[in-house]
């Protein structure tokens, strides 16, 4: 039987696939007996058989008269319900903390065969060679990687200062090289709606090269914002957090992306535009995680954690497995090869014992058994990442004085603050009134009051127009001589810190410079909890069990200095996203962004 590393081009097997499907000639794998969920029609078909030919699906019905030979392998699955692979169409690796083949072997058993890594986090550590690495960590891999070219390197040019510069240019060079299948999310919508040049010379790019737009638009506007963004060839999103927001896109044909993470759980909100209107056509809607880390995955799963969320919420089983299947492989424009389970199609075939509660008992990539009863059957080799790829902390030791924060000569002052909010991804402005304490703004854990730094890391030259830049948070709940730092911070992934102490501060961002990045939990003068992240600044190289074990040790120490939110680490990694509304943190300062107007920056302290 073809081995699930070596995916023979369909069209040079054409006359065997018939071969087969007419008794002709002998199947690699016959999977009999099952019933089968037909995602084409949504119906449940019984006693249905599955023929397989070098990776390929051959038959799907009766198989009692397809030939079999001394190494045909014949599976009786007793009944039980025969499933097409789980297809994530927009998430971040990344997330993870893990590389891609330790996510592979983590995902794998829990029944996603195809991802679409969007890969800008670590594009904007490492520029192109990002592109190239993980190409080459996906050859041999079971696992469907279908690479998504990141456009938004930086996300918002000339408000912040990435490790790259991605280029119309480097776009279009990279669909010619053949290593990425579509667009990633184009964040930049601003840009779109407001006529960028650049912007719209790099969607030219993607159109000329037929690949599928993906979008992520963070704008309220469902009237003209919306339209103008779909019209310059966005086809999917998973910005929206509304169930008026995903029947706006629905209905103007774009691809309702409906995110469930660690720290954003939008689906239960997302999901009311179908269980709500229980007559409506759910073909434009599906599934993906977008942002999880590894202790979500081995804790409750991948993608089939959204799956089985979304039939929770009174979504019908089948349709919900449409969303991860059919439909996201339209939406890749890939559906004559992955996404139901018909001839011609990739046999990535989940045996199902529960369809209600989705218990996957086996796992086939092409074919290929990979995994049974959660445990993987094939092993994943590791990767060996070049030094430049594991050395991208430049930055010299800081100090307490590096995180002051110099007050005007009133005492009194009014601040701008970026207020959080647990478990979702926008933030507000708010303004408020602050006692400057010796010359200096300080952190006041009585009004919830942290500091915060975003300091330029990617260069050994200090090349960024500004190295750091300094503002408050609300909502972390910091204890008093607390803080956090991480360089897991979207998207410029520059060194974030955060905290109630500059002493506490210092500590958490030396400890990550010392470690070549990651995240840092301290109280006071003693390091409670750190996750080295060598890759990048933000993935690591151990198994995505380990990985899993120290996010919850940050969890945990992130407790102990008073956050009393979940997975509160995805939450701050957003701080630095300055293409989401309403006030972001970047390198170069605080950054504005509201409804209807183009981003802009804004001072910390307002005039009186």
């Amino acid at each position: 039987m073809i081995s699930s590393y070596d995916r023979v081009p369909r069209h040079l097997i054409t006359s065997d696939l018939a071969a087969v499907a007419m008794g002709k000639k002998p199947a690699d794998l016959i999977i009999k007996n099952g019933r089968l969920v037909d995602v084409c029609t949504a119906r449940i078909r019984d006693n249905t058989d599955i023929a397989v030919y070098k990776g390929y699906i051959a038959l799907v019905g009766d198989a009692s008269h397809v030939q079999t030979a001394e190494n045909t392998r014949v599976l009786d699955v007793s009944k039980r319900y025969l499933c097409p692979g789980l297809i994530d169409s927009h998430m971040h690796v990344e997330s993870s903390m893990v590389d891609l083949p330790s996510f592979a072997a983590g995902v794998l058993a829990q029944g996603t065969t195809t991802i679409c890594p969007d890969i800008h986090e670590l594009t904007n550590v490492l520029g192109m060679g990002a592109v190239d690495l993980f190409y080459r960590s996906a050859l041999g891999l079971p696992l469907k990687v279908l690479i998504a070219m990141p456009v938004c390197v930086p996300s918002l040019p000339g408000m912040e200062d990435a490790g790259a510069v991605i280029t119309p240019l480097e776009v279009h060079r990279a669909y010619e090289s053949g290593k990425v299948f579509l667009q990633g999310e184009q964040m930049n919508f601003p840009g779109v709606i407001f006529g960028d040049e650049t912007v719209h010379q790099i969607i030219a790019q993607g159109m000329k090269a037929n690949k599928v737009l993906t979008g992520h638009y963070a704008g309220e506007d469902l009237n003209a914002g919306l339209n103008a963004y779909i019209a310059s060839g966005m086809t999917a999103d998973h910005e929206t957090t509304t169930a008026q927001g995903a029947r706006a896109r629905a209905g103007l044909g774009m691809y309702v992306q409906q995110r469930y993470g660690s720290a954003w759980l939008d689906l239960p909100r997302l999901i009311e535009a179908v269980t709500h209107d229980p007559g409506s056509d759910t073909r434009f809607y599906t599934l993906v995680t977008d942002d999880v880390t590894s202790a979500t995955i081995v804790n409750q799963g991948h993608l089939v954690r959204v799956l089985r969320k979304a039939i929770q919420l009174g979504t019908n089983p089948v349709h919900a497995l449409q969303m991860v299947t059919i439909n996201a492989a339209q939406m890749l424009e890939a559906g004559c090869w992955i996404g139901s389970l018909t001839p011609g199609r990739a046999p990535d075939i989940l045996v199902v014992d529960n369809l209600a509660e989705f218990c996957i008992s086996q796992v086939f990539c092409d074919g290929t058994l990979v995994a049974e009863n959660n445990s993987l059957l094939t092993s994943i080799p590791r990767f060996d990442y070049p030094n430049w790829a594991l050395d991208t902390m430049h930055l010299d030791p800081l100090d307490a004085t590096d995180f002051q924060i110099p007050a005007p000569s009133r005492r009194t002052v009014r601040i701008r603050v970026i207020q959080l909010f647990p478990g979702q991804v926008h933030t507000l402005s708010k303004i408020v009134t602050h006692q400057a304490t010796d010359r200096y703004l300080e952190a006041d854990p009585k009004q919830d009051l942290a500091k915060a730094g975003m300091f330029f890391r990617h260069s050994p030259n200090g090349t960024a127009e500004k190295t750091r830049g300094m503002g408050f948070v609300s909502g972390t709940k910091f204890l008093p001589g607390s803080a956090y730092a991480s360089t897991v911070s979207h998207d410029c992934h520059n060194l974030l810190v955060v905290g109630m102490d500059d002493a506490a501060m210092a500590l958490a961002a030396n400890t990550l410079i010392d470690s070549g990045g990651g995240l840092a939990v301290v109280m006071e003068n003693r390091v409670l909890a750190h996750l080295p992240l060598p890759l990048g600044g933000i993935m690591g190289l151990a198994s995505m069990e380990t990985t899993a074990s120290k996010i919850y040790a940050v969890e945990e120490a992130l407790a102990m200095i008073g956050c009393p939110h979940k997975s509160f680490e995805m939450t701050l990694s957003l701080l630095g996203l300055v293409v989401l509304g309403e006030l972001r943190l970047s390198n170069r300062g605080l950054v504005e962004l509201k409804q209807g107007q183009a981003p802009r920056f804004v001072d910390l302290v307002l005039d009186p």
